[in-house]
């Protein structure tokens, strides 16, 4: 939620070097016992290169290789590249001599050029695609050869680079994701944005030995095979290769997220009975879900219910709240069970016509400032606020426990929050969030989110945004909305911060003399509540919150 900095700083040319000295850095300090002898190696060769040499590795295991050819290669900052790229030959970093299979060789050509080399064996297929061409060189060359033995020494040079998996582990370590990479690296120094210190050392680490990166890469392989499945047979086959639980939770929970997916897969063509078993093994949603469908589905309406009413009782997120009341009213009627589906409280509608308007330069307001225009005035200012304040309400005042020092919550120092904010122990993990609702039933909350206010004024928070949330706005805000209103909304939000923090109504108008306010959902001409909405309005109005409903027509 944290917007985009209002500037660029002038970088110099090499900065990418200082990026990435910073995570081998960082990588090396907290991680050193679980390098392996490569990766170590790696580290120790790095840093007895020159500066240009450093550039190039970089430059080079930042982009698609692994083969790069001389002529596609032109960096400004590196003074002489071929020197650069001797130096990482010479460190055996860097390799001009390597056996090339035919698919790792023509990824590097364009078809006029394979065309060109392979004139004899494609003849008659000049029109085919590039895919088709490779395909029929397939079956003709097995046999793996280096760079000037394919091209016959007509495309100059080319340098193969075979560290991709050394890369990808120190990036794992830093980032403690898979799909982040060199190019999304930003540095707190650079002046884009600060970040809240948070504790991260070898307590709080997120990887604790060898065995679990392995694992972590395993799982990720197994994802990769998922995606190019092309038959039921091998779908139950990639099932079998599933590993047996883990010791850890979060590789646990990677598991069971896979789980999730093969599961889906074959249910989705038919094979029940092994989606069911896969998802008996996984406790992310939506494993049970799918349980209640499958055994709808086998006509097992009474094992349904059991589930079901499990479901109900101890929900994990909004999806199972909201599948919950679509999915029992109908295996109740299978049952002769009386099930009343729960209704939503009947919220204040207002129904309006307003002339449109338009900007300085001509352009046509939003309907929903059109309204704000409307309603505004200097006893009862009406702001635009939609899903920013009340969520940056909620993350200063949860903001101690979002970054409270948790095994493998900050895998870096340039988090705008913890990896388990979305996860279902994020609560569990975190007893301070108790005294945080004794403020809220003390009434001296206000005291403690504007010292946070003051304290971490433009520290990036993904609840907070900053640019919106003015001291102004904040006063305004603490003095009108009651703390038992802030408190349903904050235990609503800290139920499911990830499908929570969005669906708040577009504006809120304050009452400062009457120490009040209320919450507007403006719906233009052809627009209708959606179901993030309607839930937040239910809740409203089973608490007690003003909020309104407006239609807007234009005349």
């Amino acid at each position: 939620m944290t917007e985009s900095p209002p500037f660029t700083p002038n970088l110099p040319p090499d900065y990418y070097l200082n990026n990435f000295r910073f995570l081998v850095d960082w990588v090396k300090d907290r991680y050193a016992d679980l390098l392996s002898d490569d990766e170590q190696k790696f580290v120790q060769g790095f840093y007895l290169l020159g500066h240009d040499a450093q550039c190039l590795l970089v430059r080079l295991s930042s982009r698609k290789g692994p083969l790069f050819r001389r002529d596609k290669l032109d960096y400004s900052e590196i003074k002489n590249l071929d020197d650069a790229a001797q130096e990482l030959i010479s460190a055996g970093l860097l390799h001009r001599h390597f056996p090339l299979p035919l698919d790792v060789f023509v990824s590097s050509l364009t078809k006029v050029e394979l065309l060109l080399l392979f004139r004899e064996q494609l003849t008659g297929l000049r029109q085919a695609r590039k895919e088709i061409l490779v395909e029929h060189l397939q079956h003709q060359f097995t046999e793996a050869r280096d760079w000037q033995s394919w091209t016959e020494n007509q495309l100059g040079e080319a340098f193969y680079l075979d560290n991709q998996r050394i890369i990808n582990n120190l990036l794992l370590l830093f980032f403690g994701n898979s799909y982040q990479n060199l190019t999304e690296f930003v540095l707190q120094d650079l002046g884009l944005y600060r970040y809240e210190n948070y504790p991260i050392d070898h307590q709080h680490r997120l990887f604790n030995s060898r065995d679990e990166i392995d694992q972590y890469w395993s799982l990720i392989q197994l994802r990769e095979q998922l995606d190019v499945v092309t038959s039921i047979d091998a779908l139950i086959e990639l099932a079998t290769k599933l590993p047996a639980a883990y010791a850890s939770k979060k590789i646990q929970r990677r598991r069971a997220k896979l789980i999730n997916q093969i599961a889906y897969a074959l249910e989705r063509v038919g094979e029940y009975q092994i989606a069911m078993q896969l998802y008996e093994q996984s406790h992310l949603t939506p494993a049970r879900e799918r349980r209640i469908r499958l055994l709808e589905k086998q006509e097992n309406f009474s094992a349904a219910w059991t589930l079901l009413n499990e479901l109900i009782a101890n929900p994990q997120n909004e999806h199972e709240l909201q599948i919950s009341q679509r999915i029992a009213p109908r295996i109740a009627k299978k049952l002769s069970l009386d099930f009343h589906k729960k209704k939503f409280s009947p919220v204040n509608e207002q129904h309006q016509m307003f002339t449109p308007l338009v900007n300085e330069l001509n352009e046509p307001l939003r309907v929903e400032e059109v309204v704000r225009l409307f309603l505004n005035n200097e006893n009862a200012p009406c702001v635009y606020t939609e899903n920013t304040l009340l969520t940056g309400l909620f993350g200063l005042w949860l903001w101690p426990e979002t970054f409270r020092g948790v095994e493998g919550a900050f895998a870096n120092p340039f988090q705008a929050a913890p990896l388990d904010m979305h996860q279902e122990n994020f609560t569990a993990n975190r007893p301070g969030i108790a005294a945080l609702w004794q403020l809220i039933d003390n009434e001296t909350y206000p005291t403690h989110i504007k010292k946070i206010w003051t304290e971490k004024f433009g520290t990036t928070n993904y609840l907070v945004n900053w640019s919106f949330l003015s001291e102004e706005l904040l006063e305004l805000a603490l003095h009108c909305i009651p703390a038992q209103h802030l408190k349903v909304i904050f235990e609503r939000l800290l139920f499911d911060i990830k499908n929570n923090c969005s669906g708040l109504p577009d504006l809120i108008q304050f009452y400062p003399a009457q120490k009040s306010y209320r919450m507007i959902e403006v719906k233009g001409p052809g627009d209708r509540i959606q179901d993030n909405q309607a839930r937040w309005l239910d809740y409203f109005m089973q608490h007690g919150i003003p909020a309104e409903v407006w239609y807007v027509r234009w005349k």
